[in-house]
């Protein structure tokens, strides 16, 4: 049998990589991750071995055909951080399989790295370019990784394969489903930046796992077809920005009575221009800045063609199913997790708006 190597297995897009490369693949897996899978992330027959370095005797220990570099720390943490996991962390698996003498390596990156902020409308992998600086250090970092791969394409017979998913849904998703039931859970779900005609792409994670698969098993098969090769991965259905908020607070509870209060483009620039200097001036921090405004307000889909036609990716699952099945598991018993209230309807007086919250949540969206 063959046999596949994930490192960050146990997390979210991770764990459905392991997921469909047992489903659809017949692949014996091993994973590598800093942590440990949860119950609802631990697959019968998977060897789990858990560090923060993988290095050559481990790779050699496995013999894996096929390595798949998902790990990635989640969004909000300190930038050394970002340096360390997808820079570094990024070179040191490269060393360490041409080092155990493996050719094939698979590495998870995001459409972020090539975002600036202007509108993308169905832009393909050949039509945008890495920006000098990525507007965050993870999506900086991402990129700083991607050039190491396309770098070590080809040297010592190395095949590499770069997938470039959007923000997703999911089961085990550990950051979107928290900020948009925080979101809801204080009554915030109300306030809508921007007049909702910006398209925005999020894809089901266990779809982003199957282009994976599609990808291994090409860069298998047919490796002078991928190898070298970068695709973007999303579920193919852009939507209005709100549009895919508002789905999940209706999975939540949310009856859609509400009257929303929808602040203009340039007010939340202005808002957030002040914001930014009354941070610099009193030393505090905000998540509510022009860029964030422009991430809610900007239009950003992609062109998945390339995927299609090299990998024969094919999403299965919708946005919308996707996302009932992420709310689905946030009320099941592996969270045991309720909300308040089911609804935000009928009487209960609305606490005390903070905008820089629904921020937050968009922060994490734009994140792997």
């Amino acid at each position: 049998m063959r046999s596949a190597l994930v490192i960050g297995g146990a997390g979210f897009l991770g764990s459905h990589i392991v997921d469909q490369l047992l489903k659809n693949g017949g692949y014996n897996v091993t994973v590598f991750d800093i942590q440990d899978p949860s119950d609802d992330a631990r697959f019968d027959g998977v060897t789990y071995m858990k560090g923060s370095i993988v290095d050559a005797t481990s790779i050699e220990n496995i013999q894996p055909l096929v390595v798949l570099h998902t790990a990635s720390p989640v969004h909000g943490l300190p930038d050394k951080i970002y340096y360390d996991v997808n820079e570094k962390g990024t070179q040191n698996v490269i060393s360490a399989c041409q080092a155990a003498g493996v050719k094939k390596l698979i590495y998870t990156s995001s459409t972020g790295v090539v975002w600036t902020g202007a509108d993308f409308n169905g832009v393909n992998e050949n039509s945008v370019a890495f920006p000098s600086k990525g507007y965050d250090a993870y999506h900086h970092t991402k990129a700083l990784g991607e050039r190491l791969i396309l770098a070590a394409e080809g040297r010592g017979g190395m095949q590499t394969a770069i997938l470039r998913p959007c923000g997703m849904t999911g089961e085990r998703d550990k950051q979107l489903i928290w900020r948009m039931v925080e979101v809801y859970e204080k009554r915030q779900h109300t306030i809508q930046i921007g007049d909702n005609t910006n398209l925005v792409d999020y894809a089901y994670a266990g779809n982003i796992a199957l282009a994976h698969v599609l990808a291994a098993e090409k860069l298998i098969s047919q490796p002078e077809v991928i190898t070298g090769q970068t695709f973007f991965v999303t579920n193919g259905e852009p939507l209005p920005q709100w549009d895919f908020a508002r789905a999940i607070w209706k999975e939540l509870g949310d009856d859609g009575k509400a009257r929303i209060t929808t602040i203009p483009r340039f007010v939340g620039l202005i808002m957030a221009t002040l914001a930014e200097l009354w941070c610099r001036i009193s030393g505090s921090s905000t998540q509510f800045t022009r860029f964030s405004v422009r991430f809610l307000t900007g239009t950003q889909w992609y062109n998945i063609d390339k995927a299609r036609n090299v990998l024969g990716y094919k999403p299965t699952v919708t946005v919308e199913e996707g996302i009932k099945r992420t709310v689905k598991v946030w009320f099941g018993p592996s969270l045991k997790r309720s909300l308040t209230s089911r609804s935000h309807s009928g009487g209960k007086k609305p606490v005390r708006r903070n905008m820089s919250t629904e921020i937050m949540f968009y922060d994490s969206i734009a994140t792997i």
